[in-house]
């Protein structure tokens, strides 16, 4: 995803021009005032139209909260539901900026707002799949929905993964590696001498991977 002003730039424009010289490309206030809302607007309403036709305790929602690259607090509710041809359907039904507190109250009163929004009892859900986070596991019990709560799988998965590099031998070795990753990663000449060794063993030039600790693969991958 690139940022509006990239229309803007005269390099983009130039590229433009060569593949159709007779096309005339809007600027950036066509789609940040006109296209995208438009846009917006017009998948809206065709999500409301399918919600609206089908039963809303069949619904199921993920939700999630996440922060930015920039550290710009988010909350993210999908839903989940079948129609009536036997489809398969999910949608994004809003991507938050979240600058309150993080607790439970807070994230249950935004998750009842916004579905209430899309016309959906939060009560009448069929079932609401989360991570095991304290905060949202609150917000769980602030909407009464314990029976209709799923452990995200994937996010179980991590915290056993996480639980078994908690055995010393091995949490020292990671702890080794991490330390050796990070000195390539703040040494520009570390980095350079790395990337010659593998030109010379006809290698495929990479650099470390750094380890995420809510992504057990990364871990794998630094291994």
């Amino acid at each position: 995803m690139q940022p509006y002003n990239l229309v803007d730039r005269k390099e983009f424009i130039n590229m433009v021009k060569v593949l159709n010289p007779r096309y005339s490309l809007p600027g950036r206030k066509h789609f940040t005032a006109t296209a995208v809302p438009k846009l917006y607007n017009e998948v809206r309403d065709k999500i409301r139209q399918e919600l609206s036709l089908i039963n809303k305790d069949t619904i199921s929602v993920t939700t999630d909260c996440w922060t930015s690259i920039a550290n710009t607090p988010y909350i993210t509710i999908t839903v989940h539901f079948i129609t009536s041809e036997w489809a398969l359907k999910s949608a994004c039904l809003a991507c938050a900026h979240f600058d309150d507190d993080h607790n439970g109250k807070n994230i249950a009163e935004v998750l009842r707002s916004i579905l209430n929004d899309w016309g959906i009892d939060v009560q009448n859900i069929m079932s609401i799949t989360t991570d095991n986070g304290r905060n949202i596991l609150k917000s769980i019990e602030e909407l009464n929905l314990e029976n209709a709560h799923i452990s995200c799988f994937a996010h179980n998965i991590n915290i056993g993964v996480n639980h078994s590099l908690d055995i010393p031998v091995l949490k020292r070795a990671i702890a080794r590696l991490k330390k050796l990753q990070n000195a390539f990663a703040m040494s520009w000449k570390m980095k350079r001498d790395l990337h010659k060794a593998q030109e010379l063993l006809q290698m495929e030039v990479k650099t470390l991977p750094s380890a995420c600790p809510t992504r057990w693969w990364s871990t794998l991958k630094l291994v």
